[in-house]
């Protein structure tokens, strides 16, 4: 049975000095494992705050996010632990890659941090790196990596270990068209060929055409366009 994330009547403010912005106010929205979907509106209108909202990596004002209806802040310390490495994984507009690590050691990340490494692991890792041309830059290190080559393993680190649901924050806001593409194209792979939930921000109508569905930030509210 698939997966569903959701924002549960998400309320979210941000408070600096004594001024409060208000982002979202009461949202409710699923998210189902084994579609893409694209989150747009204008800058700073929330796109990214859905985004790390549903990662769990920052906290609404009021309701809750849930896992298969199962709120995430309730979850055991064991179950937080299998929520960050299993059911979802992050990509950001950075590549954020680990300068002290090999390319080989960024994409077994997950791996590395759950214990979960093995003879097997390091042969899916060489063998994703060789799916997307990069195979002979497994021993080095990324200092060496352009960016569009960063953000592929960023990827790869993303999905090494398969989660339910990808999370993507704006993957191409600093590439050039063509790495943008081969970006976009990875990820819509991945997506298909483990049957993740994918759910990206972007402010390109291009690239979220490309997803199932097509939703809105306006208003402090997410509505389907």
């Amino acid at each position: 049975m698939n997966s569903k994330l959701s924002l549960h009547n998400i309320s979210k403010s941000y408070r600096q000095n004594d001024i409060v912005t208000e982002v979202f106010n009461d949202v409710s929205i699923d998210f189902l494992q084994g579609f893409s979907y694209a989150i747009m509106g204008a800058s700073g209108s929330g796109k990214s705050t859905a985004i790390h909202l549903l990662a769990g990596i920052d906290i609404p004002s009021s309701g809750t996010v849930l896992l298969s209806n199962e709120s995430i802040y309730y979850f055991s310390n064991e179950r937080s632990v299998l929520f960050f490495q299993k059911n979802i994984s992050l990509v950001l507009q950075h590549a954020g890659l680990f300068a002290e690590l090999t390319v080989l050691e960024n994409v077994m990340l997950k791996a590395i941090l759950a214990g979960k490494i093995s003879a097997n692991s390091y042969k899916h890792a060489q063998q994703l790196l060789q799916d997307v041309g990069l195979g002979d830059k497994a021993t080095a290190y990324p200092n060496v990596l352009s960016g569009g080559q960063q953000q592929r393993i960023a990827i790869l680190r993303a999905i090494f270990i398969v989660p339910e649901f990808l999370l993507v924050d704006e993957p191409t806001g600093n590439l050039d068209e063509e790495s943008s593409k081969q970006v976009i194209d990875l990820l819509l792979h991945y997506h298909k060929k483990y049957n993740m939930g994918l759910i990206m921000s972007t402010h390109n109508r291009s690239i979220a055409e490309r997803m199932n569905h097509v939703l809105r930030v306006e208003n402090k509210k997410i509505v389907n366009i």
